[in-house]
C-alpha cells in the first residue's frame, strides 16, 4: 500500500522533474534554454533553438518520463485492481514536468509527458490522437494548435473506444478530461497568439543566443 499510494507518485514526480531539454541544451551549447526562444524547456523550443534531431530526442525522453512510471508501477506493484494508484503516478509525472523541482517549478507544457502516460494507459486512443496531431500540424504548421485539439480527440476516443468509460473506466475518463483541460490552460499564451495571428509556425528557428530571448 505504501509503494502504491505514496511512494509511487513521489518517485513519479521526481522522474517527471528531470529537465531533459534544459540539460541537453546546456551540455551541447552551454546556454540556458529558458533564456532563448520562447523560454520553454520543452521539445518545441529545443527544436527551434537546436534543430529537429535534438527536438525529437527531447520529445522521446520527455515522453519516457510519463511512460515509465505508469508502466513500472502497474506492471510490478499495482496491477489492474489498483488503477487509481497508477493514474496518480501518471498525474505526478506530468506535474513533475510542468512544475519541476530542479527548475524552480517552472517547466514545460507537458504534451510529450502526457503522451507517454496515455501510451500505456490508453494506447489506441493515443495513437489516434497522435495521428490527428500530425494532420493538424501538417495543415496549420502550429504545434500548439495540434497539441490542444489532439488532447480533446484523446478524451473523445477514450469515451468511444474504451469499455465502460463511465463505469470501471471512469477514473481514466476523468483523468483524460482533466489532462486535456490542463494542457489547454497551459497553452493560454499560445491561444492569445493564435487569435492575434502572431503564433510561431513550425520550422521557424531562433538563434541560440541569449540576446534573442523573448516572452513568446
Amino acid at each position: 500500500m505504501f509503494i502504491q499510494d505514496i511512494l509511487g507518485p513521489v518517485i513519479s514526480y521526481f522522474i517527471g522533474s528531470i529537465p531533459f531539454g534544459f540539460l541537453i541544451v546546456k551540455m551541447v551549447k552551454g546556454i540556458d534554454i529558458r533564456q532563448v526562444g520562447s523560454g520553454n524547456p520543452g521539445a518545441t523550443n529545443v527544436t527551434r533553438v537546436m534543430g529537429k534531431p535534438y527536438g525529437i530526442l527531447v520529445f522521446i525522453l520527455d515522453m519516457l518520463k510519463g511512460f515509465l512510471p505508469v508502466f513500472i508501477f502497474e506492471h510490478y506493484f499495482a496491477g489492474h485492481e489498483h488503477s487509481l494508484s497508477v493514474i496518480f503516478c501518471g498525474a505526478s509525472a506530468i506535474c513533475g514536468h510542468t512544475f519541476p523541482l530542479f527548475l524552480g517549478f517552472k517547466g514545460g507544457k507537458a504534451a510529450a509527458t502526457s503522451c507517454g502516460v496515455f501510451l500505456w494507459l490508453a494506447p489506441l486512443p493515443l495513437v489516434i490522437s497522435a495521428a490527428v496531431w500530425l494532420l493538424i500540424v501538417y495543415i496549420s504548421r502550429y504545434i500548439s494548435l495540434g497539441s490542444m485539439l489532439s488532447s480533446i480527440v484523446l478524451v473523445i476516443c477514450i469515451i468511444m473506444l474504451r469499455n465502460d468509460p463511465f463505469g470501471q473506466g471512469l477514473y481514466l475518463t476523468v483523468f483524460s478530461l482533466f489532462i486535456s483541460v490542463f494542457l489547454i490552460i497551459r497553452h493560454k499564451s499560445n491561444i492569445r497568439r493564435l487569435l492575434n495571428g502572431t503564433e510561431n509556425k513550425i520550422g521557424k528557428k531562433f538563434k541560440a543566443d541569449v540576446s534573442t530571448s523573448s516572452n513568446l
